[in-house]
């Protein structure tokens, strides 16, 4: 049967390519505009990672300037506030609203402002049925879950259905909102188990759901469908897919204990394609290369810049590859500032002579404390060695890191980095998710940006440069 996303796709490109001049596009991307009542004094837009950051005046405005791509649905936030913006190269849009009732004060004028006020009212359809939040549908019981769900897709098309009517339309992105409409239902299916057992505690296989009718429908996806790459439902049931491969293959291979080669063989196993290969090898190795550094990719990257045919994803692993460079092993580590417990200056400096192990924490984060019992148990094995263990908190006060330090009796080198995400020590090191572990030399060089926690195997690393200065 022909694929109705592509016929679909081939019919609107032909049209709207003979009604376009085509000349060379300025790449460049202006978004604009006047937000008040905003908590914060910035405002950042990500797609596929941070793409642009700017300062917000005391009335409100900004600007954000950037190299574009093709049309592609982004992400402007500031503190709490949230808007999806549609852009392509060459846009320039402005846009107004009141942060305290964005959804009846927003407004857009520009390129494409058709695109982003219907993405806009989109999300608006969560509120309208009740919901806060999406994931607020996965704590429903199964009737009401499907209830629900029904009730969002349905009013959602409905809107969507009046916005086709509408002149002048980006083609692109009608295929790219049929195929929401095609696959974010199924994808809902697919998590809600995975939710439900976070939720109620129970073990995820006992929730009752039809996985089989799911899995059924899972397992009829097209994988070919390059255009919709940029469609983050669908490319979420690939790698589910992806996923369920590599536990099957981890499974059936006793002899095979990297879980990164085993999708590396589900990857090439199931897409054949050789661009939506690319894009999901290419979202592997950033994946791994944002968390833990290039070492830890090595021959994934090295493969991949040569087999691959997709410039753009090679440029951008290569731009993420050297921002790393600062980090590398031998680097000297900025002298950063923390303030202690009681609440005077310490620095990095103050611990030269030893290895220095960090582990960089918040007391809301659950793998956080988790590794603490390891952690206490590491420094009690390690306590008449040269090894500092330094933990850093990034809470955004003080006040419930204290807390939980005192309340665990915490001792030790306890330090606290001031702003939190934009601190010093999380902004150098490419900090993006915790808990993060450091270890630097004797001397106050970097021996690993990112090392292993407490809980695996950061033993090794330990006892090997121990081993350099105590022999």
């Amino acid at each position: 049967m022909r694929n109705p996303i592509n016929f679909v796709l081939i019919v609107l490109i032909l049209m709207y390519g003979c009604s376009q001049k085509q000349a060379p596009q300025d790449p460049t991307v202006i978004v604009s505009g006047k937000i008040i009542n905003l908590e914060s004094e910035e405002v950042t837009l990500f797609h596929d990672g941070e793409i642009a950051n700017g300062k917000i005046d005391g009335e409100g405005n900004f600007k954000l300037k950037f190299e574009g791509d093709e049309g592609l649905v982004y992400s402007l936030f500031s503190g709490r506030t949230r808007f999806e913006l549609y852009l392509s190269q060459g846009d320039s849009i402005f846009i107004t609203a009141d942060a305290k009732n964005t959804s009846s004060t927003f407004e857009v004028q520009g390129d494409h402002e058709k695109e982003t006020r219907y993405l806009v009212r989109k999300r608006q359809t969560e509120t309208e049925i009740g919901l806060k939040y999406p994931v607020e549908l996965m704590e429903k019981s199964k009737e009401g879950y499907f209830k629900l769900k029904e009730s969002l897709f349905t009013l959602s098309k409905v809107k969507f259905e009046e916005f086709k009517k509408q002149d002048n339309i980006d083609p692109m992105f009608v295929i790219k909102e049929e195929a929401y409409f095609t696959y974010s239902p199924l994808l809902y299916d697919v998590l809600y188990p995975v939710y439900q057992a976070s939720f109620t505690g129970m073990a995820k296989d006992s929730i009752d759901f039809p996985m089989e009718e799911v899995n059924a429908k899972l397992a009829t996806i097209p994988l070919d469908q390059k255009q919709l790459l940029n469609v983050g439902c669908y490319t979420q049931l690939i790698d589910t897919r992806i996923s369920n491969l590599t536990s099957e293959i981890l499974k059936s291979d006793k002899t095979l204990t990297s879980e990164d080669k085993a999708r590396t063989l589900a990857i090439d196993s199931l897409l054949k394609d050789k661009s939506v290969n690319d894009h999901f090898v290419y979202t592997s190795i950033k994946s791994n290369m944002e968390y833990r550094g290039p070492v830890y990719v090595k021959e994934a990257y090295e493969k991949f810049m040569k087999e691959n045919e997709s410039p753009k994803y090679a440029e951008k692993l290569k731009k993420l590859k050297d921002k790393w460079e600062p980090l590398g092993p031998g680097k000297d580590a900025p002298d950063f500032t923390f303030t202690n417990m009681e609440g005077q200056d310490v620095k990095l400096s103050d611990l030269k002579g030893s290895l220095v192990y960090i582990d960089i924490w918040a007391t809301w984060c659950g793998p956080c404390i988790d590794e603490h019992p390891h952690w206490d148990e590491l420094k009690l094995e390690y306590a008449d060695k040269r090894v500092a263990f330094l933990t850093v908190s990034i809470d955004e006060t003080r006040e419930p890191w204290e807390k939980m330090v005192k309340a665990k009796k915490m001792d030790g080198y306890q330090w606290f980095a001031e702003n939190a995400w934009k601190s010093d020590l999380t902004l150098h090191f490419m900090v993006n998710s915790i808990p993060r572990f450091i270890l630097l030399d004797e001397a106050g060089k970097i021996i690993d940006p990112s090392a292993g926690r407490p809980s695996g195997m950061i033993r090794e690393s330990l006892d090997k440069y121990l081993a350099k200065i105590e022999g």
